[in-house]
Order: C-alpha cells, then structure tokens, then sequence
C-alpha cells in the first residue's frame, strides 16, 4: 500500500555538496531476516550538472525486476535555482505517465526560496493546493515560513500553519516554534517547539521536540547525533519521552557508513525492540554516485517532522537547501 503524504516546509534538512553528485539510491527492506529489494531511485542531470529528472521504480517479485513507480521533472532558471517541477506517476493499465504534481518556485535576489505554490492535476487542469511563502531578516536568516492552502470558495490562500526561527549569530538554527492557524479565533496556537545544540563547529549535536500541551511545552521527541574523528556522521539516535519514568526511551536510530571521502556510502534504519532490549532491522538504503568531475561532495542529513504520528499531513521545513527533492514511501 502507498500512503500520500502532502508536504509543506518546517524542520531542517541540510545536503552539502562539493562536486560528486548522487546517481543512484536502493532501499532494501528487513524481510525474514534478509534484506530484499523495495524501491530505487535514479538520478539523471543536464549538461550544466543540475537534476533534471528522479525516477522511482520498485521492485516487482513476480518478475523479479524493476517497474516504473513515479518521476519528478525539473526546469531551472539560468542561475541554477529551480524554477519548476512536475511529478508524475505511472499507469502500468494505459503505459503511460500521468501527471500528479506541480511546484513552481520564486526566489529572493540572493537566491534564497521565497514562495514555492503546488498545484494538483485535478479534471485534465492544475488547481493550487498548497503556498509556502519564507521571510528572512537582514543577514538573510530565514525568521518566518507561512503555509497557506488554497479556498476554493472564495478562491483565495488561506492561513493552515507557519515556522518562527531564532538563529544564533552564526546562522545556524538555535530553535524553531510552530504554529497552526485557529479559524474560530483568527489567531496562531502553539503546536511545536524544536531547540537545536551544536558541536564545536555548525553540526547539529542534538534536536528536542516539545509539544504544546494543556498550555504548557512537554518533551516529545529528541535526536542525538554521533561523529567520527573525520566529522563524518556514523549515527543518528532517535528517542521520544516516557511520561511514567520521566526519562528518553530509544525509538529507532540511522547507522552511516562512509566512503573515505566522507560521502554516505550505506546507511541502515533500526527500531529499538523493547521486549528482546535490542535493535531490529527495518530498511537499508545504498547510494551510489557519478564521479566523473574527480570532485567529490558529502551529503548530511538531520531533519524532524511533525506531526508524528501523523494523520496523513506531514509537517516538513527546508533550510538553505533549495533544490533538494523529497520522496516518502511507507
């Protein structure tokens, strides 16, 4: 079964690139203690090295190969900055692609995303769907996202949600407080909090996610990041909070494996098991990359999403990473 998931922008999620660039990525899932083929997805780039089409297949067992699942289409303005993308998914009934989504992104003159508006492919015609607009402040730090939906009826955007940043001096993320929209009320209700540690450098050490709760902000859920003597990223801890002992629970963890350039070579996904107090395998995704420049690049990823658990709304913020695609496969 697929679950749809609908994005708008709220936690962080960084991919810093020094060349290489990323040209496959294969999830494998933990299945009767073996690992067996699930999804891949290719990546394809125009002459000016800038992603110009991701294509997901998964695997098929009854022919034991890969089957088109869905794509996504991207344009870019002359200064690299994306300019649109189209995602679309395969009918296997009709051989064809059939259309499913439309981004279009505006940008601030020092490139920095200030509206991305989705559009659904609804009776043969784009109808809007969803608006993020961000907000930076002098040292272009991003201080506000605003996501609004769009009213059919009285053919406007509407308030849903918004993010409000504080930065350290540095420009790094200290903490970030969400909030949904209260139509009775025309006012913002506390929804998150997410307060951000360091390490010496600008690595996210730790994240700690506070709910909003009977007028009061109670622990939820926290991140712990562990690097090796390079900085590379080996391992990424997941907890939530348990009420009755008032102390962190593990609830699933990210182990890295590295290539000795510091890119992400393997990483695999656990979930802690209570009952034998050991961690059990769920997934295992394999990159591979085109090395054809000789630069490579390393990729980091730390992000959070609210709501969790969610009733199909998922919650997610871009930070300084404009041209990142997302996919999400239950």
């Amino acid at each position: 079964m697929k679950t749809v998931i609908t994005l708008t922008l709220s936690f962080i999620f960084s991919w810093t690139m020094y060349g290489q660039i990323p040209q496959t990525m294969t999830i494998d899932i933990w299945t009767n203690n073996n690992w067996q083929n699930f999804t891949k997805n290719y990546f394809t780039y125009d002459g000016n090295g800038y992603q110009n089409n991701s294509l997901a297949k998964i695997w098929d067992k009854v022919s034991s190969s890969w089957q088109d699942l869905n794509q996504i289409n991207s344009t870019y303005n002359t200064n690299g900055t994306m300019q649109q993308s189209i995602s679309q998914t395969w009918s296997s009934a009709i051989s064809l692609w059939i259309d499913a989504t439309r981004t279009t992104y505006t940008f601030t003159p020092g490139k920095n995303l200030q509206t991305m508006t989705n559009e659904s492919w609804i009776s043969n015609n784009w109808q809007n769907t969803l608006k993020l607009n961000l907000t930076y402040d002098g040292n272009g730090y991003e201080i506000n996202q605003l996501q609004e939906s769009w009213d059919i009826v009285s053919s406007s955007w509407k308030n849903i949600g918004q993010t409000n940043y504080t930065n350290n001096a540095n420009g790094t993320i200290q903490q970030y407080i969400s909030q949904t929209w209260d139509s009775p009320t025309s006012s913002w209700k506390n929804s998150e909090r997410v307060t951000t540690t360091y390490t010496s450098g600008t690595s996210i050490q730790t994240e700690t996610t506070e709910t909003w709760i009977s007028n009061n902000w109670q622990n939820s859920s926290k991140i712990n990041l562990t690097y090796d003597g390079n900085g590379y990223r080996i391992n990424m801890l997941i907890q939530t909070w348990d009420i009755f002992s008032s102390s962190w629970k593990n609830s699933n963890q990210f182990n890295y494996t590295n290539n000795s350039n510091g890119i992400i070579q393997q990483h695999i996904y656990q979930s802690w098991d209570n009952p034998s107090v050991s961690w059990v395998n769920l997934q295992r995704v394999t990159y591979s990359y085109n090395n054809s420049t000789g630069i490579y690049e390393t990729n980091e990823i730390a992000y959070q999403f609210f709501p969790n658990p969610s009733n199909g709304i998922l919650n997610l913020s871009l930070r300084n990473a404009s041209e990142t695609k997302i996919e999400i496969t239950d």
